[in-house]
């Protein structure tokens, strides 16, 4: 039997979560409705659920739903949602909290990695209490370095400070929440997804101005990829092996994307783990999957099927 049959002769819909408050609402709708098509045309039962508040609708049941939590930035990703999940004993696919929570911190997710011996980039912690000057910055990290929140989603509140005036820029931000400075690697991003203890295949992204921010994520013809990237195969093998590695490290479960940076030079360094990354047809998870010849569309039928397996011993 099939999944959607599995599903179907189980009772079960499932419930497709996007939207909420956070700064990546807009992107979360998108993906959600991506999710949700792609259910439909497989003949999973499915609902999508549009939240307007970060809190669970009233209207779901552990007993009639399976969970895909397609919720971007804070509360998906910081674990407040897998917990609000757990509590209330529902079956659902992604990262659970403990996980979720530690790689939304990019400082303490760098920590694991340097654990691991991953290279790093070298970087400083700003809080609204403690934020030292233009110059102690430039002294640490060199002329140019990256401005990124301690704790949020991967391509949100980015800033490139190239000069004094963007770092003064960058106040308002900096004084609303802790920021990594992060020494800036001239290059481009090579990110890898992982899917059931596999690591996928390796995609490069090349951003127009060099920064993969929000707006080069999400306006179209603002980057260019290459799925799989054009590495040596040696380099392609080490980073989907640090990808499994700092995927287990963190206690990440079903699926997530590490994201790496490889300067001018040749050689990458451990950026961050995303676990809920975006889930459309051309976002980099998906080009990932599709390196090793996975559709969109199984690729959210694996991710499906680690909810139904969760269902087991609890009927």
């Amino acid at each position: 039997m099939g999944l959607p049959e599995s599903i179907r002769s189980a009772g079960y819909t499932v419930a497709v979560l996007c939207g909420g408050s956070s700064s990546e609402r807009d992107v979360s709708l998108v993906s959600g409705k991506a999710v949700a098509v792609a259910l439909e045309a497989a003949g999973v039962p499915c609902e999508l659920l549009e939240l307007e508040e970060n809190r669970l609708p009233g209207n779901l049941h552990p007993s009639k739903h399976l969970v895909l939590p397609v919720i971007h930035g804070t509360y998906g990703e910081d674990g407040l949602l897998s917990a609000d999940l757990e509590s209330r004993g529902f079956a659902y696919a992604g990262c659970a909290q403990a996980s979720s929570v530690l790689c939304f911190d990019k400082l303490a997710c760098k920590a694991i990695a340097a654990r691991l011996g991953l290279p790093v980039a070298k970087d400083l912690l700003l809080t609204p209490a403690s934020r030292p000057e233009y110059g102690e910055v430039v002294a640490e990290l060199g002329d140019t370095f990256i401005l990124k929140p301690r704790r949020d989603g991967s391509s949100v509140g980015l800033h490139l400070v190239r000069q004094e005036e963007d770092y003064v820029a960058a106040g308002e931000d900096l004084a609303c929440s802790e920021y990594l400075a992060e020494s800036f690697i001239d290059g481009c991003d090579l990110t890898v997804g992982v899917l059931n203890d596999e690591a996928l295949g390796v995609v490069a992204v090349h951003p127009k101005s060099g920064l993969y921010d929000y707006d080069h994520k999400y306006t179209s013809g603002m980057s260019r990829y290459e799925a799989p990237a054009d590495l040596a195969e040696v380099l392609a093998a080490r980073l989907r092996q640090w990808s499994l590695s700092i995927f287990r490290a963190c206690g990440c479960r079903d699926l997530a994307r590490v994201d790496f940076r490889q300067g001018e030079d040749g050689n990458a360094v451990f950026l961050e783990v995303n676990t809920l990354p975006g889930m459309t047809p051309t976002s980099l998870l998906p080009k990932s999957a599709g390196c090793l010849g996975m559709t969109f569309g199984e690729l959210v039928l694996a991710w499906t099927s680690f909810a139904m397996q969760r269902t087991e011993g609890r009927n």
